[in-house]
Protein backbone atom coordinates (compact mmCIF):
# COMPACT_ATOMS: atom_id res chain seq x y z
CA UNK A 1 0.00 0.00 0.00
CA UNK A 2 1.63 3.09 -1.19
CA UNK A 3 1.19 6.26 1.37
CA UNK A 4 -1.29 8.12 -0.76
CA UNK A 5 -3.65 4.86 0.13
CA UNK A 6 -2.52 4.93 3.80
CA UNK A 7 -3.95 8.25 4.10
CA UNK A 8 -7.03 7.65 2.48
CA UNK A 9 -7.51 5.23 4.70
CA UNK A 10 -7.05 7.88 7.58
CA UNK A 11 -9.98 9.76 6.02
CA UNK A 12 -8.47 12.56 5.53
CA UNK A 13 -9.58 15.15 2.93
CA UNK A 14 -8.11 15.58 -0.50
CA UNK A 15 -6.59 18.60 0.43
CA UNK A 16 -4.68 17.46 3.42
CA UNK A 17 -3.78 14.71 1.72
CA UNK A 18 -1.48 16.57 -1.21
CA UNK A 19 -0.25 18.24 1.35
CA UNK A 20 1.20 15.80 3.57
CA UNK A 21 2.30 14.22 0.16
CA UNK A 22 3.97 17.72 -1.08
CA UNK A 23 5.50 18.25 2.22
CA UNK A 24 7.14 14.69 2.15
CA UNK A 25 8.57 14.73 -1.47
CA UNK A 26 9.47 18.59 -0.61
CA UNK A 27 11.75 16.91 2.36
CA UNK A 28 13.00 14.07 0.12
CA UNK A 29 13.96 16.68 -2.61
CA UNK A 30 16.10 18.98 -0.05
CA UNK A 31 17.52 16.46 2.14
CA UNK A 32 17.13 12.69 0.45
CA UNK A 33 15.14 9.41 1.57
CA UNK A 34 13.53 9.90 4.66
CA UNK A 35 14.24 7.23 7.06
CA UNK A 36 14.15 6.42 10.21
CA UNK A 37 16.32 7.72 12.32
CA UNK A 38 14.33 11.03 13.65
CA UNK A 39 17.30 12.63 15.61
CA UNK A 40 18.84 13.17 11.64
CA UNK A 41 15.11 14.09 10.14
CA UNK A 42 14.76 16.71 13.06
CA UNK A 43 17.64 18.24 12.06
CA UNK A 44 16.90 18.73 8.75
CA UNK A 45 13.37 20.36 9.39
CA UNK A 46 15.32 22.56 12.01
CA UNK A 47 16.75 24.33 8.80
CA UNK A 48 13.08 25.45 7.90
CA UNK A 49 13.03 29.12 8.06
CA UNK A 50 9.79 29.51 9.86
CA UNK A 51 8.20 28.00 12.66
CA UNK A 52 5.21 27.27 10.30
CA UNK A 53 6.98 25.51 7.91
CA UNK A 54 8.64 23.43 10.65
CA UNK A 55 5.35 22.25 12.16
CA UNK A 56 4.01 21.34 8.72
CA UNK A 57 6.80 19.69 7.69
CA UNK A 58 7.17 18.10 10.68
CA UNK A 59 3.33 16.91 11.13
CA UNK A 60 4.00 15.48 7.81
CA UNK A 61 7.03 13.58 8.12
CA UNK A 62 5.29 12.23 11.21
CA UNK A 63 2.40 10.67 9.01
CA UNK A 64 4.80 8.95 6.85
CA UNK A 65 6.88 7.72 9.43
CA UNK A 66 3.51 6.32 11.02
CA UNK A 67 2.79 4.67 7.92
CA UNK A 68 6.61 2.77 7.45
CA UNK A 69 5.34 1.35 11.13
CA UNK A 70 7.70 3.01 12.93
CA UNK A 71 7.31 4.97 16.28
CA UNK A 72 6.92 8.92 15.46
CA UNK A 73 6.41 9.88 18.92
CA UNK A 74 9.70 12.23 18.69
CA UNK A 75 8.29 13.86 15.45
CA UNK A 76 4.49 14.49 17.57
CA UNK A 77 6.39 16.48 20.31
CA UNK A 78 8.41 18.42 17.98
CA UNK A 79 5.49 19.69 16.53
CA UNK A 80 4.17 20.73 20.33
CA UNK A 81 7.27 22.08 21.13
CA UNK A 82 7.25 24.21 18.17
CA UNK A 83 3.28 25.07 19.27
CA UNK A 84 4.40 25.94 22.86
CA UNK A 85 7.27 28.08 21.36
CA UNK A 86 4.88 30.43 18.69
CA UNK A 87 2.23 30.70 21.66
CA UNK A 88 4.33 33.19 23.29
CA UNK A 89 4.12 35.61 20.49
CA UNK A 90 0.67 34.81 19.97
CA UNK A 91 -0.54 38.58 19.22
CA UNK A 92 2.19 38.81 16.54
CA UNK A 93 1.10 35.75 14.99
CA UNK A 94 -2.06 35.97 14.98
CA UNK A 95 -1.44 39.67 13.07
CA UNK A 96 -3.87 39.67 9.66
CA UNK A 97 -5.92 36.93 10.65
CA UNK A 98 -7.10 38.32 14.13
CA UNK A 99 -8.70 41.05 12.11
CA UNK A 100 -9.87 39.42 9.02
CA UNK A 101 -11.74 36.98 11.10
CA UNK A 102 -14.13 37.44 13.81
CA UNK A 103 -13.19 36.87 17.37
CA UNK A 104 -14.28 33.62 19.83
CA UNK A 105 -15.79 36.61 21.55
CA UNK A 106 -17.35 37.96 18.84
CA UNK A 107 -18.92 34.23 18.33
CA UNK A 108 -20.20 34.12 21.45
CA UNK A 109 -22.15 37.37 21.60
CA UNK A 110 -23.81 36.62 17.92
CA UNK A 111 -24.79 32.79 19.88
CA UNK A 112 -26.20 35.21 22.61
CA UNK A 113 -28.45 37.81 20.22
CA UNK A 114 -29.67 34.39 18.60
CA UNK A 115 -30.92 33.42 21.96
CA UNK A 116 -32.98 36.42 22.64
CA UNK A 117 -34.48 36.61 19.26
CA UNK A 118 -35.76 33.04 19.91
CA UNK A 119 -33.42 31.63 16.72
CA UNK A 120 -33.04 28.68 18.36
CA UNK A 121 -31.59 26.66 15.81
CA UNK A 122 -28.53 29.01 14.87
CA UNK A 123 -28.51 29.29 17.87
CA UNK A 124 -27.67 25.99 18.81
CA UNK A 125 -25.51 25.63 15.49
CA UNK A 126 -23.25 27.93 16.88
CA UNK A 127 -23.02 26.67 20.40
CA UNK A 128 -21.77 23.04 19.21
CA UNK A 129 -19.22 24.75 16.86
CA UNK A 130 -18.03 26.66 19.20
CA UNK A 131 -17.51 24.70 22.13
CA UNK A 132 -16.82 20.92 19.91
CA UNK A 133 -15.45 21.97 16.97
CA UNK A 134 -18.01 19.90 15.32
CA UNK A 135 -18.49 19.41 11.16
CA UNK A 136 -21.87 20.27 9.49
CA UNK A 137 -22.55 16.54 9.30
CA UNK A 138 -22.28 15.83 12.88
CA UNK A 139 -25.05 18.29 13.01
CA UNK A 140 -27.60 15.98 10.84
CA UNK A 141 -29.41 14.76 14.09
CA UNK A 142 -32.80 13.73 15.70
CA UNK A 143 -33.64 15.60 18.96
CA UNK A 144 -35.18 12.21 21.22
CA UNK A 145 -36.60 11.67 24.99
CA UNK A 146 -35.30 8.59 25.36
CA UNK A 147 -32.34 6.32 24.32
CA UNK A 148 -34.58 3.83 23.34
CA UNK A 149 -35.17 6.37 20.21
CA UNK A 150 -31.96 5.54 19.13
CA UNK A 151 -29.41 3.74 16.87
CA UNK A 152 -26.09 2.91 16.31
CA UNK A 153 -25.46 4.38 13.01
CA UNK A 154 -27.02 8.28 13.42
CA UNK A 155 -26.76 11.13 15.69
CA UNK A 156 -28.78 11.88 18.51
CA UNK A 157 -29.62 14.49 21.36
CA UNK A 158 -31.05 12.16 24.14
CA UNK A 159 -33.15 15.09 26.25
CA UNK A 160 -33.24 14.41 30.02
CA UNK A 161 -34.03 16.32 32.66
CA UNK A 162 -31.05 18.10 33.70
CA UNK A 163 -29.03 17.49 30.91
CA UNK A 164 -28.70 16.75 27.07
CA UNK A 165 -26.28 13.88 25.91
CA UNK A 166 -25.19 14.40 22.25
CA UNK A 167 -24.20 11.28 20.50
CA UNK A 168 -21.63 11.22 17.28
CA UNK A 169 -22.38 8.17 15.37
CA UNK A 170 -21.83 9.27 12.19
CA UNK A 171 -19.04 12.03 11.11
CA UNK A 172 -16.08 12.07 8.30
CA UNK A 173 -13.60 10.08 10.82
CA UNK A 174 -16.20 7.54 13.14
CA UNK A 175 -14.16 4.34 11.38
CA UNK A 176 -10.91 5.76 13.04
CA UNK A 177 -12.23 7.33 16.22
CA UNK A 178 -15.66 5.45 17.36
CA UNK A 179 -19.20 6.92 18.73
CA UNK A 180 -18.33 10.05 20.58
CA UNK A 181 -20.61 11.32 23.32
CA UNK A 182 -21.10 14.53 25.12
CA UNK A 183 -23.23 15.37 28.07
CA UNK A 184 -24.29 19.11 27.83
CA UNK A 185 -25.98 20.53 31.38
CA UNK A 186 -25.84 24.70 29.25
CA UNK A 187 -29.29 25.84 30.25
CA UNK A 188 -29.47 27.86 27.33
CA UNK A 189 -28.36 25.29 25.26
CA UNK A 190 -31.18 22.70 26.85
CA UNK A 191 -34.05 25.39 26.16
CA UNK A 192 -32.92 25.56 22.63
CA UNK A 193 -32.75 22.23 21.97
CA UNK A 194 -36.33 21.84 23.22
CA UNK A 195 -37.53 24.16 20.63
CA UNK A 196 -36.34 22.15 17.74
CA UNK A 197 -37.02 18.39 16.49
CA UNK A 198 -34.25 18.30 14.72
CA UNK A 199 -30.63 20.07 14.31
CA UNK A 200 -29.59 19.77 10.64
CA UNK A 201 -31.78 17.90 7.81
CA UNK A 202 -30.09 16.44 4.54
CA UNK A 203 -33.03 17.05 2.77
CA UNK A 204 -32.61 20.94 3.04
CA UNK A 205 -29.74 22.86 1.97
CA UNK A 206 -27.30 22.62 4.73
CA UNK A 207 -24.91 24.85 2.86
CA UNK A 208 -27.53 27.60 3.24
CA UNK A 209 -29.07 27.11 7.14
CA UNK A 210 -24.95 27.32 8.13
CA UNK A 211 -24.55 30.72 6.63
CA UNK A 212 -28.03 31.91 7.87
CA UNK A 213 -26.72 30.81 11.46
CA UNK A 214 -23.40 33.01 10.66
CA UNK A 215 -24.69 35.74 8.20
CA UNK A 216 -23.62 38.20 11.13
CA UNK A 217 -20.50 37.59 11.37
CA UNK A 218 -18.79 36.78 7.84
CA UNK A 219 -20.73 33.79 7.35
CA UNK A 220 -17.70 31.48 8.62
CA UNK A 221 -18.11 28.10 7.92
CA UNK A 222 -17.37 24.89 10.50
CA UNK A 223 -13.46 25.07 9.53
CA UNK A 224 -12.94 28.31 9.95
CA UNK A 225 -14.51 28.69 13.72
CA UNK A 226 -12.44 25.26 13.98
CA UNK A 227 -9.63 27.63 13.23
CA UNK A 228 -10.62 31.14 15.51
CA UNK A 229 -11.07 27.89 18.44
CA UNK A 230 -7.42 27.10 18.17
CA UNK A 231 -5.90 30.52 17.14
CA UNK A 232 -7.51 31.62 20.94
CA UNK A 233 -6.47 28.24 22.78
CA UNK A 234 -3.20 27.88 20.54
CA UNK A 235 -0.87 25.72 22.98
CA UNK A 236 -0.92 21.96 23.53
CA UNK A 237 -4.26 21.79 25.75
CA UNK A 238 -6.09 23.40 23.40
CA UNK A 239 -5.05 21.53 20.62
CA UNK A 240 -5.56 17.94 22.22
CA UNK A 241 -9.06 18.81 23.25
CA UNK A 242 -10.24 20.01 19.61
CA UNK A 243 -8.45 16.85 18.72
CA UNK A 244 -11.20 14.86 20.74
CA UNK A 245 -13.72 16.79 19.75
CA UNK A 246 -13.29 16.87 16.46
CA UNK A 247 -11.95 13.57 15.70
CA UNK A 248 -9.14 14.73 14.09
CA UNK A 249 -5.52 13.62 14.66
CA UNK A 250 -2.90 16.19 16.38
CA UNK A 251 -0.81 16.26 13.30
CA UNK A 252 -3.47 17.01 10.87
CA UNK A 253 -4.88 19.84 13.29
CA UNK A 254 -1.18 21.38 13.09
CA UNK A 255 -0.87 21.09 9.09
CA UNK A 256 -4.43 21.37 7.91
CA UNK A 257 -5.33 24.56 9.89
CA UNK A 258 -2.90 27.63 9.56
CA UNK A 259 -2.58 28.94 13.28
CA UNK A 260 0.78 30.47 12.56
Amino acid sequence: MGFIQYLREQKLADKTIKIHAAKVNLYKEKYGNVGYDLDFILSNIDKEPTISMRKSMAGSISKYIKYKGKDSKKLSEYVYKQTEQFQVDKDKRMGETKHELPSLKDIKDEMTALYDKEDWRSFVILFLMVNYQVRNMDLIATVVSSKRDTNPTENFFIVGKGQVTYIRNKYKTSDTFGTKTHVIKNAKFMNAINQIGYVLDPVNNVDRVIKKATANIGRITEGTITKIVLLENNNINGLKKVSKNRGTDLDTLVTSYNIT
